[in-house]
């Protein structure tokens, strides 16, 4: 029987440095489609494993501070503290303003995205 391997968990930062990562590639299990590229990590993926896992127990309780505290087994305080840690690390992933007209024109021109991403992005601007 083939051994089923654990597909491991996006890490957040260099295992051996400590330094952030850049995301290069991404694959789709079902079609076999590959997209090379320079991806940034933001959102919920920078935070810590153990972070993201609080964060899904809070999602799910919707909040509710004693049900996260019963089934975790942590205290108010913790949480809190969690909950600040937590804000520190998303504050760092502020809003970036939609590239203007001239901006992508000088992506394209350098080869940094392509006539049909362009088109894309323009087409379906709010």
């Amino acid at each position: 029987m083939a051994k089923q391997s654990k597909q491991p968990d996006l890490p957040v930062s260099c295992p051996l440095c400590g330094d952030s990562i850049e995301v290069t590639r991404i694959k789709c299990n079902d079609c076999g489609c590959e997209i090379n590229a320079n991806f940034k990590v933001s959102g919920f993926s920078l935070l810590p494993v153990e972070y993201q896992k609080f964060m899904a127990v809070f999602l799910r309780h919707r909040g509710n501070i004693s049900a996260v505290e019963k089934e975790l087994g942590i205290s108010y305080p913790t949480i809190n503290k969690m909950l600040d840690s937590i804000n520190k690390v998303l504050e760092s992933t502020t809003y970036q303003k939609p590239l203007d007209r001239k901006e992508i024109l000088d992506a394209i021109d350098k080869g940094q995205m392509t006539v049909r991403d362009a088109t894309y992005i323009l087409k379906n601007r709010k």
